[in-house]
């Protein structure tokens, strides 16, 4: 029984390495498809023993993935990406599937690593890490969602799809069977900003095309959905979902959510609840659509009906800190200052890095006028979360300080957060003052 690794890559030497040492162990062979990288992606494949292919990109994800296939010798094939590792405590689950199979293919769990909680993986919440893993295991978030990733070697397994390429459709067509594998796919590229901000409106730009060319396929449907979501194309993203409704009888959750949520953004609140209630009438314990129908309820003048649904958001998944988020905007909004400040302390207490909650503590603060408070808050978020604020908090307390005649101590402020910022004129401009 041999496992082969099956890669497409281009431009991953930030990553590269890491990906293949924490699998060297578990596969028999690596093969590393490369559509153009001009960095040293391919002498660091070469250097762990892969055999590299070139292959001419064309905008085709499911083309490349196919090439890769076309190489692999082994009874089975892994599937992953260069922003991805395998802790070695899971090698021994991913042999034994093998060895001892219980189905022609298996779906893994992906689960992506977020900088901050103030996201969502589809129509999942990012929760804290609380993992065992040593991978993965000193970042602060991340969401579980699965996937198909280690698939029996036949003559035609294939993947289909421009853009989310699945081998669901090829397995299904001859009659495979898929089981579910309690193994973790660590995923690490929604850690770099700018490199994802690129790929979102590269991959949307791809979804539009598939759906364009196909719109009657569910999948080109579903692509277009969530490229869009991530994109922030709002109407796009309805008329994905919509597509959706009109040929699937049962759609994903994420097409009710993304079509509430798109609605939600556009400020058509009465139309997001009716969305929100579809996807509730089918999972009543669905956390975000529940958040979601209490952040339009509030939208729409029902105050309590608002605050009564996020509550119940946060009771069916207590470590989504958003949700604890928009509770404390509700009550900010409603003037209950004391319970805002509370909420928002116990949301620090599961997330103590999150910036956009220390900047939540000081709204509220600024909303009662109490500036020495505002200033205590910035500090303990350049103390839990230095990377955040973005200047402001530094600025702030520089200045209080100032005018309490604690100059040195504003001083090491503004340099503490220079070294942070570095060329960011507004602390300069203080600096300078004082």
């Amino acid at each position: 029984m041999l496992i082969s690794l099956a890669m497409i890559v281009k431009n991953e030497e930030a990553m590269m390495a890491h990906c293949l040492e924490s699998v060297k162990a578990l596969v028999d062979e690596i093969i590393v498809v490369d559509t153009g990288s001009t960095d040293k992606t391919i002498d660091i494949a070469r250097g762990f023993g892969a055999q590299v292919y070139r292959f001419e990109w064309r905008d085709d994800f499911s083309a490349a993935r196919n090439e890769s296939l076309k190489y692999c010798k082994g009874d089975w094939v892994f599937i992953l990406d260069a922003d991805e590792a395998v802790d070695p405590a899971d090698h021994a689950k991913i042999k034994d599937a093998c060895q001892n199979p219980r189905a022609d293919a298996y779906s893994l769990i992906t689960r992506t690593y977020t900088p901050t909680s103030v996201e969502s993986s589809l129509d999942a919440g990012v929760g804290p890490n609380v993992s065992d893993y040593q991978e993965g295991g000193h970042l602060p978030f991340y969401a579980d969602n699965t996937g198909l990733r280690l698939a029996r070697l036949f003559d035609g397994l294939a993947f289909k799809g421009r853009i989310h390429e699945t081998l669901g459709q090829s397995l299904a067509s001859h009659e495979k069977t898929i089981g579910a594998l309690n193994a973790v796919i660590h995923h690490y590229g929604k850690l770099h900003a700018g490199r994802e901000e690129q790929k979102a409106q590269y991959y949307f730009t791809l979804a539009r095309q598939e759906f364009d060319d196909d719109p009657a396929s569910e999948q080109a449907q579903f692509n277009l959905l969530q490229q869009a979501l991530v994109a922030k194309q709002w109407e796009t993203a309805m008329e994905a979902a919509l597509a959706a409704m009109k040929i699937v009888p049962v759609p994903k959750p994420l097409v009710y959510y993304g079509m509430g949520l798109a609605l939600q953004e556009l400020e058509r609140h009465g139309e997001a609840i009716n969305y929100f209630d579809m996807l509730l009438w089918r999972n009543p314990s669905h956390p975000l659509a529940t958040l979601g129908k209490g952040v339009s309820a509030e939208a729409l003048g029902d105050v309590n009906g608002g605050r009564d649904l996020i509550n119940k958001a946060i009771e069916l998944q207590p470590d989504y800190v958003p949700s604890r988020g928009r509770l404390a905007e509700l009550e900010l909004r409603a003037n209950n200052l004391d319970a805002a400040r509370e909420i928002t302390l116990g949301a620090l207490e599961i997330a103590p890095n999150e910036p956009a909650l220390y900047d939540l503590l000081m709204r509220i603060e600024a909303t009662r006028n109490n500036r020495r408070q505002m200033v205590r808050d910035a500090l303990l978020g350049i103390k839990n979360c230095p990377a955040g604020g973005e200047g402001r908090w530094h600025r702030l307390a520089a200045a209080y300080l100032c005018q309490a005649g604690q100059l040195d101590t504003a001083l090491a402020i503004l340099d503490l957060g220079l070294k942070t910022f570095p060329g960011d004129a507004e602390l300069m401009r203080l600096k300078d003052l004082i």
